[in-house]
């Protein structure tokens, strides 16, 4: 069953005047196995949404439903929620605590009371999702690299089964490198059937592995579909905060002094566009 989200308002502070209004009737929804990308840039209220996912926030207004269960003032029904989606903030490497690796993993399977017996297979199927291997349990997790940090914050999520994972800004802070790795590994569990709901300023990150991406600007959802559909519509209009990618800009140029070419965000569709273009 999906995630979803309709018609979402959220209000902080409502009667306060410090009253912000910082989702304004949002909807989208979410399958497993699914990558489905929530982009704006700070203050749009990407992070407001992401929390309603995993029932950290409620509604002021609308309704978000997980896998069929309504997100409300029911915490018994919020932790049958937050079992199907595990949340990610943006640094999940300053969230460790733990003395060891192990132990890190495992905190997740022992609080929804996972059997003992079970805990060293959830801990080992954990590393092996996010590419560490045994090794990696009986080290102290304060001692890893950046990378390693993540990988293993990730793992005491994934420990946890969940059906749907929200990362809010995973890549932030990651060299190129670390970021191919983290989208290869988000790609694995996307296969696998776990549904990506990944919160992003970086629009072309977005186009080169969604299924579909919601836009939003001031709490409003102003474009909701497949990245060819959000990358016509933003080449039509700007939308304050978000980069183009280069190739987008390019191909817009080219098709303004005349050039049949695609609006793509792929370096290589837009070279065989313009290698047909030039032998015409």
């Amino acid at each position: 069953m999906p995630i979803v989200v309709e018609n979402l308002v959220h209000i902080y502070h409502e009667g306060t005047p410090l009253e912000i209004e910082a989702l304004k009737g949002v909807s989208m929804n979410a399958t497993p196995g699914e990558w489905v990308s929530i982009v704006g840039h700070t203050g749009s209220g990407k992070s407001t949404l992401a929390q309603h996912l995993n029932a950290l926030l409620v509604p002021t207004r609308g309704k978000v439903i997980i896998d069929g269960i309504e997100v409300g003032t029911d915490s018994k029904e919020h932790r049958k929620i937050r079992q199907l989606v595990g949340l990610i903030f943006q640094y999940p490497e300053q969230q460790l605590f733990e003395e060891t690796v192990f132990a890190e993993i495992a905190f997740g399977p022992r609080n929804w009371g996972v059997p003992e017996g079970e805990i060293p297979s959830r801990v080992s199927e954990a590393l092996y999702l996010v590419g560490l291997d045994e090794s990696f349990s009986k080290r102290s997790p304060f001692q890893l690299s950046g990378g390693e940090k993540r990988r293993v914050a990730i793992a005491s999520v994934l420990s946890v089964r969940p059906r749907y994972l929200v990362l809010d800004e995973p890549t932030a802070g990651l060299d190129s490198k670390g970021k191919d790795e983290l989208c290869a590994l988000l790609e694995k569990l996307k296969t696998s059937g776990t549904g990506i709901i990944h919160v992003t300023h970086d629009l072309e990150l977005a186009l080169d592995f969604s299924d579909k991406i919601l836009v939003l600007e001031g709490g409003k959802a102003l474009l909701w579909g497949s990245p060819e559909i959000i990358v016509e519509e933003l080449i039509e209009r700007g939308i304050e905060g978000l980069v183009m990618p280069p190739v987008v800009e390019l191909a817009r140029r080219l098709r303004d002094v005349g050039f049949d070419v695609p609006v793509t965000w792929k370096a290589q569709v837009l070279a065989s566009a313009i290698e047909e273009n030039l032998q015409k």
